[in-house]
């Protein structure tokens, strides 16, 4: 395996072939999310497509239908009351320290028993690849008797932000807000104490201590990106552990275009609409696969994007969230409920000039791979950590929250903020040489998301 800093020549899976080494078989395992199964299932695909390794995927029922065709998926039995299946979904009244603890005794047997499986066929080079917050695989793993590598849905920012916090400011009484993450951090950024999210504070001892078990931790990420941030997080417990970036995996890495090609298979209205605007033109609002925002809220969005005048494109994941409002979307804006929206697609394609995000990873990711640049609206988790990376380090972002910095993650941001954070994104009125100068910063990280997953890419080959 390769240093994430490194500067790879090819695939180690090319160098294990010339060596005669055994073919690895890697089981990998996603948490029961769908912003955490993406993300694990790709690099599953990409790994057994690309011939680096043979994968499984071990999940239930309910993800073994999103998994991808080319990787076989090893079932297990998972039951939950109310039938819930997806922890994204899980309305607030349910527990999710439940959900956790059944997802567990669903998921950890079936593990053992893949991994079982696959040495008692004969196979000698077997790995697990787990999502990090399933703390109890690396244990799992171990009892089996094969290595175990740490998979992070989050980046490398969020990640080290989160253990420097915690290492120096967590409960501190005297805590200044905004505070500055500690003095040995390789990047200057200052959070307010309502950004920090303590109860993932609070359960960091036991992931770190299942790092530890790790043979490696990877992260959906790429040098150009994050390479200081690894290097900090390989040092962070003097182990040198091995930190790789392996992605972006499950984003928008093709060049942006039209998005024609696609091999005479039926275009997606929402990319047909698009077709029929102007380059750059359009923004982008979709805040993940769950919304997260109340009806007061949604009216001001809906508002804020009527009010900004320009075309808009809003995707709403479930159509319950639709108000009368919403649907009465001004003649040049697109909102889509209820269905699944190809986001990479969308971000690729020539007309979108801006996204207008809740900054989850794999959205940040998304956008960045696309070469977009965002308006930041952090709703929970690390997406106020990934709001400071857009913000304050990449400078490929505007905050929608400038003007009412003082207001908790939750107060409502009335119309007219909207409408001026997404004309700030766009380039109106005096903006115009920030906003390109954003554009110009986004489009070279695009270039350096392709670069890193193509052969010899700095992301190449580092999961195996």
């Amino acid at each position: 395996m390769r240093r994430a800093t490194a500067a790879p020549t090819r695939c180690d899976a090319d160098a294990d072939a010339d060596a005669g080494a055994p073919p690895l078989r890697l089981v990998f395992l996603p948490f029961l999310s769908r912003s955490h199964f993406g993300p694990v299932a790709a690099k599953a695909a990409a790994a057994a497509d690309g011939g680096e390794a043979a994968a499984t995927i071990v999940t239930t029922r309910h993800f073994a239908a999103m998994a991808p065709g080319s990787v076989p998926v090893h079932l297990a039995p998972f039951r939950f009351p109310g039938g819930h299946e997806d922890f994204s979904l899980l309305p607030s009244e349910v527990s999710a320290p439940a959900f956790f603890a059944a997802a567990e005794d669903a998921l950890a047997p079936a593990l053992a028993e893949a991994v079982r499986g696959l040495l008692r066929e004969g196979s000698s080079a077997v790995a697990v690849v787990s999502d990090a917050v399933l703390h109890w695989a690396p244990r799992v793993a171990r009892e089996c008797g094969v290595p175990h590598v740490t998979f992070h849905t989050i980046g490398a920012f969020a990640a080290a932000a989160m253990v420097a916090i915690h290492r120096h400011l967590h409960l501190r009484e005297d805590m200044p807000d905004p505070f500055g993450v500690d003095g040995d951090f390789p990047l200057p950024v200052k959070l307010r104490g309502l950004q920090v999210n303590e109860e993932a504070l609070s359960h960091l001892p036991l992931f770190r201590a299942a790092e530890a078990e790790s043979f490696a931790v990877v992260f959906n990420s790429f040098a150009a990106l994050e390479a200081d941030i690894a290097e900090y997080y390989r040092n962070l417990d003097g182990s040198s552990k091995k930190v790789f970036l392996v992605g972006p995996v499950g984003a928008a890495v093709s060049k942006r275009g039209d998005g024609t090609g696609n091999g005479g298979v039926e275009r997606d209205p929402i990319l047909q609409w698009l077709d029929g605007r102007p380059a750059g033109s359009v923004v982008y609002a979709c805040f993940g696969s769950t919304c997260g925002m109340g009806a007061i809220q949604l009216r001001e969005l809906a508002a804020g994007l009527r009010a900004y005048g320009r075309p808009f494109l809003w995707v709403i994941p479930t159509a319950a969230e639709v108000t009368e409002q919403e649907e009465r979307a001004s003649s040049h804006g697109m909102v889509v409920a209820g269905r699944w929206a190809p986001q990479a697609d969308i971000l690729a394609h020539r007309a979108v000039g801006g996204f207008l995000s809740h900054c989850g990873w794999n959205s940040t990711l998304d956008a960045v791979s696309a070469g977009v640049p965002l308006a930041t609206w952090p709703l929970r988790a690390e997406q106020f950590l990934n709001e400071a990376l857009l913000v304050d380090v990449l400078r490929v972002g505007v905050r929608v929250r400038e003007a009412t910095a003082n207001a908790a993650p939750e107060a409502v941001v009335p119309a007219e903020e909207v409408a001026r954070a997404v004309g700030r994104l766009m380039g109106d009125g005096d903006d115009t040489d920030a906003a390109a100068a954003r554009r110009s910063r986004a489009a070279e990280l695009g270039v350096a998301a392709r670069a890193a997953v193509a052969d010899g890419g700095s992301s190449c080959g580092d999961c195996t």
